[in-house]
């Protein structure tokens, strides 16, 4: 009886041994994940400071060096080292913000400090905040448009909006137009935010007076100087009918002897129309003669 309640205790023993151990293993690794947390910008040269991890960490330095400590990262590259001899955490290689998280508001980079010998693992996260180094950009540098002179004012053509990688303040903010007083600049917001920017016919086109118009779009940023981006934009006129030909003189007044021989040019006229193309052709016909000088003349 004795020896059953000895052994029964053992088993107890044990068992509560090895759950206070766990308790201890999870307690541990509870304390320390999640305990340091930094913030630095993009494009910082290799080794770069990042956050003195010995201090925050109440590590001694001689105890790390001793025991050795590794930085683990979670993806494939190590962007972070440690500096055993200061104890500082520094960059492993230039970090660039939009190629790791494109889209994102928010990126955060962790890894794991790795202390030998004393199965501690703290969790490191690194903010990685956006620099402006990126100039908006319209898909394309140069834009043709096509307009018919007799296009009421007030039509809208939409025009390619500009991208901007960077985020926040640093991210694309509005749009400009110079160059012309027939256009003005139209931007809207989009369902998902973005502006659209649109060119505004604000004045009637002439062809005759301008057959062409060239104007110079910008997208503008917010950052710390800003960046800008351009494209520019000719647009051309299209003709319309909208000129009658017109004669040199109001009034031909020619006088002749009755004998002139037959074929003899009598008199020139001239007619132009400033339209274009076979807008402009001008044809010659009398539009009132009467039956016996129909006779008499003829236009060539």
């Amino acid at each position: 009886m004795r020896e059953m309640c000895a052994a029964r205790e053992g088993r107890w023993g044990r068992r509560r041994r090895l759950l206070l151990l766990c308790c201890v293993l999870v307690a541990a690794w509870e304390a320390a994940w999640g305990q340091l947390r930094y913030s630095v910008p993009e494009e910082l040269p290799k080794g770069s400071f990042v956050g003195d991890v010995a201090k925050d960490l109440a590590l001694e330095l001689a105890a790390l060096r001793a025991r050795g400590t590794r930085i683990l990262d979670k993806g494939i590259t190590q962007y972070f080292t440690l500096h055993a001899n200061s104890g500082h955490l520094v960059t492993a290689e230039r970090i660039d913000r939009e190629q790791l998280c494109r889209l994102l508001q928010k990126c955060v980079l962790r890894c794991e400090l790795i202390v030998e010998g004393e199965m501690k693992v703290y969790a490191i996260e690194v903010e990685i905040t956006d620099i402006n180094d990126n100039t908006p950009s319209f898909p394309e540098g140069e834009v043709e448009l096509r307009m018919n002179e007799m296009t009421a004012p007030g039509r809208v053509y939409s025009l390619k909006r500009a991208q901007d990688p960077d985020v926040g303040s640093n991210s694309l903010q509005g749009y400009s137009l110079s160059g012309d007083e027939h256009f003005s600049l139209s931007v809207q917001a989009g369902a998902d935010g973005e502006k659209r920017p649109g060119l505004v016919l604000a004045k009637a086109l002439d062809r005759e007076e301008a057959a062409f118009h060239e104007l110079l779009l910008k997208a503008i940023d917010g950052g710390e100087p800003a960046r800008t981006g351009t494209a520019r934009i000719r647009v051309a006129v299209l003709d319309a009918n909208d000129n009658a030909p017109a004669f040199s003189q109001a009034v031909y007044s020619v006088r002749v002897p009755e004998d002139v021989p037959v074929g003899s040019t009598l008199l020139s006229v001239t007619a132009t129309d400033p339209d274009d193309g076979t807008n402009g052709d001008v044809k010659y016909s009398f539009q009132e003669i009467s039956e016996k000088a129909t006779k008499i003349f003829s236009l060539e």
